[in-house]
């Protein structure tokens, strides 16, 4: 049968949940079973179904041999026991809408993804699994999106190898005024233009032949809704203009990542001895990871560093910084509370090599929480005169 979960024409929506609340499942099943044959169908309410409802309409529609979509929360799909009756119930696809860890885990480099997070990922892969499709609603431009929502998306759904994602505006972006103008709700993260390019960017790398057949092909068991599913949304936007890949999307995908760091000189940790009793150990093999975020009404820059920064990290992010300030950022934050170990030559060759670039970019640069550092560095290297330019920076914080 040919099933498109987009298309209503094709399906016969029943409603298991109103303003009155939730439905006797008895009802909906016998509402199942009398729907039209040759047409899916599609469980549809005013919210996600919770665990506990879903499990028992799904009981209930075991038997039923028909074919259905539901709207499940994200708790309900990290039940095992839930999608597995899902799956015994005949359920082909399985709809989610970004709510709980997938709000902020899209929305900018600082909420760097979570445990809960990465319970989702793995949950929507088992239910890929269960050869049930995944269908994702992905409202794009929340106010605390930045532009880096685009590509996180894109890896959301590679990741948790989302069937059919359906990726669009969200709704309060722009609020229509009496007078039949405009205005940003509360004033977004980043413009009306840049929001609707990179959605049509989005759309075009998740809209491709070979991203069609790559959700499609695995896992098995919805390779035609997902064929069937994304073909329609690619002759849907088939005339619309192609986005492009911004310089604020390559800077921030550039910021937002994780390397080892390895240094040749030793590291000097920034933690209290209780939590690292053994540095050498401890930071064996220790990792810098960046996080980033911008706001495009301030033209401002967030950054955070947590980890071990050595010397080739340390360069690299002055780089970016660099770039940062030659596009035009008049506000760059560098918050260094995260950091638990610096390599000695991170304050010997670094600082050294790169003054004059402070010195040009300390009008627009800020580092922040750099006294805790500065007084764990100056305890076990003495006074380096690079400690010095440091409470320069950390005095201009105050």
């Amino acid at each position: 049968m040919r099933y498109d979960i987009l298309d209503e024409a094709m399906t016969t929506a029943i409603v298991v949940c109103d303003d009155g609340g939730e439905r006797a499942v008895a009802a909906i099943a016998s509402e199942v079973r009398a729907a039209p044959s040759g047409r899916g169908i599609r469980l549809v309410g005013q919210a996600p179904l919770g665990p506990r409802f879903a499990r028992e309409l799904f009981r209930a529609l075991a038997g039923a041999g028909r074919a259905f979509s539901a709207r499940l929360s994200l708790s309900s799909v990290e039940h095992e026991e839930v999608v597995e009756e899902a799956a015994k119930a005949g359920c082909i696809a399985i709809e989610v809408e970004r709510e709980g860890a997938l709000l902020s885990a899209l929305a900018s480099g600082i909420d760097a993804p979570s445990g809960a997070f990465e319970r989702t990922v793995r949950a929507l892969r088992r239910v890929r699994g269960l050869g049930i499709a995944t269908v994702a609603h992905l409202p794009l431009g929340r106010d605390d999106d930045d532009e880096g929502v685009f590509e996180r998306a894109v890896r959301f759904c590679r990741r948790a190898l989302i069937a059919v994602p359906r990726v669009t505006a969200h709704a309060d972006h722009v609020r229509p005024l009496p007078g039949g103008e405009s205005q940003p709700h509360r004033s977004p993260r980043m413009d009306r233009a840049s929001l609707e390019n990179g959605l049509r960017w989005t759309q075009s790398v998740l809209g491709s032949r070979r991203a069609i057949w790559r959700r499609a092909l695995w896992p098995t068991g919805s390779r035609r809704l997902a064929l069937t599913a994304g073909y329609a949304q690619r002759r849907q936007a088939r005339h619309a203009a192609r986005g492009r890949y911004t310089p604020t999307m390559e800077l921030l995908r550039s910021l937002n990542r994780t390397v080892r760091a390895r240094a040749r000189s030793r590291f000097l940790t920034l933690l209290a001895r209780d939590r690292y009793p053994f540095p050498a150990q401890a930071l064996r093999g220790a990792w810098l990871h960046t996080k980033a975020a911008s706001d495009e009404r301030v033209r401002a820059l967030f950054i955070e560093v947590e980890g071990a920064l050595d010397l080739r990290g340390a360069r690299s992010l002055l780089n970016r910084v660099a770039q940062a300030a030659q596009a035009g950022y008049q506000r760059i934050v560098i918050d260094v509370r995260g950091l638990e170990a610096v390599s000695l030559d991170v304050l010997t060759r670094f600082v050294d090599e790169n003054r004059a670039r402070f010195r040009e970019m300390a009008d627009r640069t800020r580092l922040v929480n750099l006294r805790v550092a500065i007084d764990a560095l100056r305890k076990q290297v003495g006074d380096l005169p690079s400690l010095h330019l440091l409470e320069v920076a950390a005095a201009a914080e105050a």
